[in-house]
């Protein structure tokens, strides 16, 4: 049976999307705000995340997530592990990624680990996918 159409294409693209979620962790292990910034599409009327954070908790628009990201400074040190990374196609722009995060973080002395599970929206635009939503989950 031959490979269905457009088969080729959405397996590059999903490579495309795979890449830019592994990227996330890198990014914030770095504190490489330019790179993560460059990732989200905060300026995006769509945009949100729901982040579990004690300043941040529940919805968090653009101009709040970027200040989120300001706050990587205040990171010691962190390690996230990106697992069962999925990734679905919804339409042609746009892309569900989802999977686990085993994490680990040092603020103040202070350590935390946790389990995490995660759905990323992305959206294709002028070539380029962007995140346009995230949620994450503790579970561990």
């Amino acid at each position: 049976m031959p490979p269905r159409k457009g088969w080729e294409e959405e397996g590059e693209e999903k490579r495309r999307v795979v890449s830019l979620v592994k990227a996330v962790p890198k990014a914030i292990d770095t504190k490489d705000k330019d790179e993560i910034l460059r990732i989200y599409d905060t300026y995006d009327p769509m945009f949100c995340s729901f982040e579990d954070t004690p300043d941040f908790l529940g919805r968090v628009d653009g101009p709040k997530f970027r200040e989120f990201i300001d706050e990587l400074g205040k990171l010691e040190s962190s390690s996230i592990a990106r697992k069962d990374v999925r990734v679905d196609f919804i339409a042609r722009n746009v892309a569900v990624a989802t999977g686990m995060d085993d994490w680990e973080s040092r603020i103040n002395g202070k350590v935390t680990r946790g389990v995490s599970r995660f759905s990323i929206v992305f959206r294709k635009k002028n070539g380029e996918w962007k995140v346009i939503h995230e949620h994450f989950t503790k579970i561990a």
